[in-house]
């Protein structure tokens, strides 16, 4: 796992960003750039899951800081749990749910191995449309769109397959405390969100897809569900 500070000024409040699928920093930067003023804590990001071992020692993290903040998008809300740190104050789920590949709980499993074995650039460029939902949420989405191979993306998602079928060490002790679920999601379905949830705090976005940094422009504003 790929991490990238985006601040390391030695605060004490951290903010833990685990991204979707395929992505890389530059949602993350988007992100910390336009929280402004409105977040003084550090912020570390991770994404590409091909290895669930983390390139910063999580380790060190709970005693650093007096408050650990984590917010986790698409297939990073299931790594967070497996591969993040043993214990987080408050975490968010957006649009992800712990078990990512399920006919109830995720994405269909015949969605998820169509993607995988006919994934290819002119697939990608397909996918890209669906997670958005529209031209203008496209636009956005493209101008912080992860610079990442196509073959890349690829290897991840088969890493994600194997993960899902090992018997990997259990999730770690924490719980998410708020999901958000985008009504309009084409890539994990909304109503198997809200199953996935049932026993959590939800915030249901009306018209939002499966990208939502549309509606959600920096994690100040995700953090704010959480009042």
């Amino acid at each position: 796992m790929k991490t990238v500070w985006m601040r390391n000024d030695g605060s004490d409040e951290l903010l833990l960003f685990f991204n979707g699928w395929g992505m890389d920093h530059r949602i993350a930067a988007f992100l910390f750039e336009e929280c402004g003023n409105s977040f003084t804590g550090d912020f570390l990001a991770c994404h590409d899951y091909r290895s669930l071992l983390p390139q910063t020692d999580f380790h060190p993290l709970r005693q650093r800081y007096r408050r650990i903040t984590l917010v986790a998008w698409s297939f990073g809300v299931w790594a967070a749990r497996y591969a993040g740190p043993a214990f987080v104050d408050r975490a968010i789920a957006i649009n992800g749910t712990l078990h990512p590949v399920s006919d109830t709980d995720g994405i269909p499993p015949d969605v998820f191995h169509a993607t995988l074995s006919g994934y290819s650039d002119e697939n990608r460029q397909r996918f890209n449309r669906r997670m958005c939902g529209s031209g203008k949420t496209l636009v956005l989405f493209e101008g912080m769109s992860p610079e990442r191979e196509t073959s890349d993306q690829l290897q991840e998602l088969e890493c994600f397959r194997e993960h899902l079928q090992s018997d990997y060490p259990r999730p770690v002790s924490w719980h998410y405390d708020h999901a958000i679920i985008g009504e309009k999601d084409l890539v994990f379905p909304a109503r198997h969100q809200l199953k996935a949830w049932q026993d959590v705090p939800r915030t249901v976005i009306p018209g939002m897809p499966h990208f939502p940094f549309n509606q959600f422009r920096n994690l100040t504003e995700v953090l704010a569900c959480l009042c």
